[in-house]
């Protein structure tokens, strides 16, 4: 790398270092690359012609080369950005997603378990698809779900499976997992799923790649050693720590460890790396061997020991820093902490951009640059503290400082108490990991030798289990937190930055420095006028898409906050409430529910709400009351009276005022609760009206024709500027009379993929031939309505 010079600084600063602006326009090339599209052959060919102008300007000494590089830098990540991201060629597998089953010819290439789901999945790579009597060469990578107990395939088998090829969707709410990004990382851009055995068969073996299938084997391997020395949970513990699977690890146990702020010990890490570099090193320097021979034989452990891992972003990271610190060594040249970081960071973004938006790279790279930038200026701080626990808290605080904005962002949670618990910890993790791998080799030459080094590490793993327990038990272990923006987040890092540069390091030249610091408390100024005068009397309706049912938030002034429903899933086993709705409060910052309303106890608006009651301080309960004996409905009953909360059984005429102008009036039920038999569920639903200033709202739940126009007796009550469609829009629901009566401005129906023929195109119809502006959560995401009492702003995911 040559230096930028001609650049106004004083002489003291007349050298910067390229490398961190280079990633930095890279990184801003491939976040633009997100959000435009553009023809990737006239991309490249502008890219082409500005090195050629760059080769001439460099040549003729023109006072733009660097500019030009610069500019060819950000391109890239366009280009690279939009390359990953899409499949690519005709032949693609994911060219061939069709409303009918396919039958495929694909190689193993992983094998991953999930047994909290009782799930195998396989990544294989399409070879052909087979029509009858001929076949199409395809190419690409698929993700193969099989629900079939356990599956003997592994890495180079050739499978025929069947089955109906799936693109996989994207976040379905603001600030959500986004699984279309995940697979796409691993250019993955279809699934399929397979039910049954007769669906999936192996046909033959192909030629391995001997890296892959030792790193395969040796991971197996470390598993099958682990699992027959250790009793589970430890076992799983361990496997956790030395492969980074988490599968087998019961959630109970993620949890504790989440909260007590040491889950990164069960994600491998540069802490991992590091460990088992320093402890080869030690055991390479008792063998005495040459020094250079013994850095050799340590980058080519550690290259595998990433391969065995699956190459995963902090395990790279680490790996590329340990062998540039190794490779200075080895030409007696010094390497800069930073600068390794900063290539490592590039070399990894190089050969796949889209791990920009992964978690896991994100907080190994930030954790590490504060390590080393914070982490010496706190030992200065900690002076008078005695070494063997300075030097780690010192680490413990530059680490956290680093994690906190990420830790919000990603998981609405902080751990308070991590700054401590990680002192006791990451030694013990130190011995757990050296102790795993002695176990393994002991291990592939006698397993009861083996046995003896995992009961050792069987006390150091109950250790661990139990200091985790004790910190994560602690009143104050952890808080929920708002999901902050990307621009606080932003914020907060240069403010970081600019407090270590302007009190300790003092790098920058003082007109930096002054430019700088205006510009960032120009934008904390911003920040301040936006909050101060962004209207604080705004209503917010969520209609949150939880699929296939009903889940609406309202969110008023004086942080009041309404819960109309909790959506479910009655054909699965997936947790609505815990995944969705819980998550999704958590990322508004909501920790108490004033009001929440079951319009009726069908599972779709049921479900959900049960970890809801579990877990958040409830103020009232307002249900239909209806006789219902499904379990789901029973544990909801229960959970009221356990935690106390005050029920109310709603009927027509209901009236609940919170303030002088936000005020809720119930229509429905019209009848006593025993009127209504199971059949008539949907029409006992709650109905209710919502009243802000001058806006309002009606909430159908599930009610069919027949309560429609028995509520026709509310007349001009009903007329409504927005009206949550009835029944997910159901032929049986929304009929003409009463739309007619409501006469709503804006309707959103909330649906998922079903079976019902939901919403009905019948429906549909009837929406558009009144001009009434239509909203479905199934195909724009979550739909946001926000209102001042006069006028409507809506935003939608998609």
């Amino acid at each position: 790398m040559y230096p930028i010079k001609n650049i106004s600084l004083d002489s003291k600063y007349n050298v910067i270092r390229p490398l961190p602006i280079i990633l930095a326009l890279y990184i801003i090339g491939i976040i633009y690359g997100k959000f435009i599209s553009i023809n990737l052959i006239f991309l490249f060919s502008i890219i082409m012609l500005l090195i050629l102008i760059s080769i001439i300007s460099f040549v003729k000494q023109w006072n733009i080369t660097t500019a030009l590089l610069f500019l060819i830098i950000f391109l890239i990540g366009i280009l690279n950005y939009n390359l990953n991201s899409n499949p690519i060629g005709a032949n693609h597998i994911a060219n061939f997603v069709e409303d009918k089953k396919l039958t495929i010819i694909c190689t193993v290439l992983d094998k991953e378990y999930y047994p909290n789901q009782e799930k195998i999945s396989f990544k294989v790579k399409a070879n052909q698809i087979e029509r009858g009597d001929y076949s199409i060469e395809t190419q690409g990578l698929i993700l193969v779900n099989t629900y079939l107990g356990d599956c003997p395939y592994e890495y180079g088998d050739v499978l025929k499976i069947k089955g109906k090829l799936e693109k996989p969707t994207g976040k379905n709410n603001f600030g959500e997992f986004d699984y279309e990004l995940y697979l796409a990382r691993e250019k993955i851009f279809a699934y399929l799923n397979i039910w049954q055995e007769k669906d999936i068969q192996k046909i033959g073996e192909d030629d391995s790649n001997f890296l892959v299938s030792f790193s395969l084997s040796a991971r197996n391997k470390i598993k099958d050693i682990t699992k027959l020395t250790l009793p589970p949970p430890y076992s799983y513990l361990l496997i956790g720590m030395l492969l980074g699977e988490k599968g087998f690890i019961t959630p109970n146990l993620k949890e504790v460890f989440t909260d007590a702020g040491i889950m990164h010990v069960l994600a491998v890490s540069g802490l991992h790396v590091g460990i088992i570099a320093m402890a080869l090193l030690a055991f390479l320097s008792i063998l005495r061997l040459p020094k250079k021979l013994k850095l050799l034989i340590l980058i080519l452990i550690l290259i595998m020991y990433a391969s065995i891992t699956g190459f995963r972003p902090s395990v790279l990271r680490a790996t590329i820093m340990f062998i540039l610190l190794i490779g200075g060594k080895l030409i007696n040249r010094s390497r800069n902490l930073n600068t390794s970081l900063f290539f490592a960071a590039f070399v990894i973004l190089l050969s796949n951009p889209l791990i920009l938006y992964d978690a896991g790279f994100l907080l190994s790279f930030i954790v590490t640059f504060s390590i080393i930038n914070l982490s010496p200026i706190l030992q200065g701080l900690f002076s008078k503290i005695v070494v063997w626990i300075k030097n780690p808290l010192a680490v413990s605080t530059a680490a956290w400082i680093g994690l906190f904005p990420l830790s919000a962002y990603f998981f609405t949670k902080v751990s308070i108490i991590s700054i401590v618990s990680n002192i006791f910890i990451v030694p013990l993790t130190g011995i757990a990991v050296i102790l795993g791998f002695l176990t393994f080799f002991i291990g592939m030459v006698s397993i009861y030798l083996a046995a003896i080094i995992a009961n050792i590490n069987y006390l150091v793993l109950n250790l661990i289990t139990l200091i985790a327990k004790l910190f994560s038990s602690l009143p104050f272990a952890f808080v929920y937190v708002a999901q902050p923006s990307i621009m606080v987040i932003i914020l907060y890092y240069l403010t970081v930055f600019f407090i270590v540069e302007m009190f300790y390091k003092k790098t920058l030249s003082q007109k930096i420095k002054k430019k700088a610091v205006l510009i960032v408390l120009s934008v904390a100024l911003l920040l301040i006028i936006i909050q101060v005068f962004y209207p604080t009397d705004n209503l917010k309706v969520n209609f949150i898409n939880v699929g296939q049912g009903d889940c609406i938030l309202i969110e008023a002034p004086n942080k009041i906050n309404i819960l109309i429903d909790g959506g479910g899933t009655p054909q699965s086993a997936f947790d609505v409430g815990s995944k969705i709705v819980i998550p999704y409060l958590r990322r508004k910052g909501i920790n108490e529910i004033d009001l929440l309303i079951l319009t009726h106890p069908h599972l779709d608006h049921l479900e959900g709400l049960l970890p809801v009651l579990k877990e958040f301080k409830v103020g009232m309960v307002l249900d239909s009351g209806l006789l219902c004996d499904i379990s789901a409905y029973k544990e909801f009953i229960s959970l009221i009276q356990k935690k106390g909360i005050p029920y109310h059984k709603a009927k027509a005429g209901d009236n609940f005022i919170f303030s002088n102008n936000l005020e809720i009036f119930l229509l429905n039920p019209l009848y006593d609760s025993d009127f209504y038999d199971e059949s008539d569920f949907n029409n006992a639903s709650i109905v209710v009206k919502l009243f802000y200033k001058n806006a309002d709202f009606l909430f159908t739940g599930d009610i069919e024709e027949a309560a429609e126009k028995k509520l026709l007796v509310w007349e001009n009550i009903l007329q409504s500027d927005i009206l949550k469609v009835g029944h997910h829009g159901s032929t049986t629901s929304t009929n003409l009379e009463f739309l007619d009566k409501v006469d709503p401005s804006i309707a959103v129906i909330t649906v998922g993929k079903n079976h019902f023929g939901h919403p009905s195109q019948k429906i549909i119809e009837r929406l558009e031939d009144k001009n009434i502006q239509i909203y479905r959560t199934d195909e724009d995401g979550t739909i946001i309505i926000r209102t001042n009492g006069q006028e409507y702003w809506i935003r939608t995911l998609r």
